[in-house]
């Protein structure tokens, strides 16, 4: 395979949308397309400085940032789910009269979220066209801000596995002044491995930027180098199901699931082909490989607690070779994993089925 498009297939985790857009653009080769990819001020003082003392404050009793919280929609009981995977950073980097402050970060063995303020000067406007969610936005695009997770030598480590890199802008209410609320989320197609020896992270921070579809290019919305680094302890908090079952097939080929990985807030799938896709040969067929990685989505997982409760998932986005598929979701709650223990997840691929039981949950830290 030429080694450009084995880069891309190594390293890029394409979420359901752009997937979408790379089948789209595979059936019509003709059309030039590119890659896609929010409390602010209250009018009213009083309310907003109430507002800012209760997020304080809560912020304090859970010791994660209250944003976050905000996002999975979590209840402080829910908050304690994620305590094991919690890290309060506070580390500020200044540029350009404007500063980045990192004030969190959580992570589970798959995913590693990262919570931090952008603020320039009064009057600036921070305009990341925040109404379109297809594009990709934040420092210097996806591949080149891609952090480092750092060894006790502080010396980067080599993921050697697959990976993404998305920053979402988070509601605050006001688009276009001085000030953002940045999400930056990291998933690992293998995961965090416990030999890392994880002791810090290093952010690549250079030019906020948006990615313009008109222009078909990124435009840079601020200038500046605002890259840190900050030391961090990683405690898995998720658990596995050892697992191997035929859940179906595709295209003739049966289909296996081979592993599972479950944490209060994140979903992680391993398939696995009986025999591998022919990608570039005589013998590959049209649209075959589209076909494997697209296998499994949100639409064809159900996953229910013990109490027979199905829990809502969003699909984070895949990861592909010619045999094995590693798919990634976000519960849309924060879940007990106590919940799980006598519950199932059904996996449909191709016309078959299958339910896996996940009575067999066992930590993940004690699997090498």
């Amino acid at each position: 395979m030429d080694e450009n498009l084995r880069r891309v297939f190594d390293q890029a985790r394409p979420s359901p949308e752009q997937k979408e857009a790379m089948l789209r653009r595979l059936l019509e080769p003709e059309r030039k397309g590119k890659p896609m990819r929010k409390l602010k001020k209250l009018t009213v003082v009083a309310i907003a400085a109430a507002l800012m003392v209760i997020s304080c404050a809560a912020a304090v009793v859970t010791g994660i940032d209250q944003r976050l919280l905000d996002y999975f929609g979590a209840s402080p009981e829910q908050a304690e789910l994620l305590f094991p995977g919690a890290v309060p950073v506070d580390v500020t980097a200044e540029d350009n009269g404007a500063t980045l402050h990192v004030t969190q970060v959580l992570m589970d063995r798959y995913n590693i979220m990262i919570v931090a303020d952008f603020t320039a000067p009064e009057g600036t406007v921070l305009d990341m066209d925040e109404e379109n969610d297809g594009i990709d936005r934040g420092f210097g695009g996806m591949e080149w801000s891609m952090p480092e997770l750092l060894n006790e030598a502080e010396e980067a480590i080599d993921l050697n596995q697959s990976w993404s890199w998305h920053t979402e802008v988070l509601d605050d209410g006001d688009p276009l002044d001085n000030h953002l609320t940045l999400l930056m989320r990291m998933e690992l197609s293998e995961g965090i491995q416990p030999d890392w020896n994880i002791s810090g992270m290093s952010l690549h921070n250079n030019d906020l930027v948006r990615y313009d579809p008109q222009l078909c290019q990124y435009v840079t919305v601020y200038s500046g180098d605002w890259s840190c680094q900050f030391p961090v302890t990683w405690q898995d908090m998720g658990q596995i199901v050892r697992v191997n079952q035929v859940a179906g097939q595709v295209d003739g080929v049966d289909i296996s699931v081979t592993g599972l990985y479950l944490s209060p807030m994140t979903l992680q799938v391993k398939l696995e082909r009986a025999e591998p896709v022919a990608l570039r040969s005589d013998d590959a067929k049209p649209g075959t490989y589209i076909r494997w990685i697209s296998a499994l989505n949100v639409d064809r997982v159900t996953l229910t607690t013990k109490d027979g409760q199905t829990v809502p998932l969003i699909e984070l986005g895949s990861t592909g070779s010619d045999q094995d598929l590693d798919i990634a979701f976000r519960m849309e709650e924060i879940t007990s994993l106590e919940q799980f223990l006598g519950g199932t997840l059904t996996l449909r691929v191709g016309d078959g089925s299958v339910d896996v039981p996940l009575d067999g949950l066992v930590p993940a830290e004690s699997v090498k």
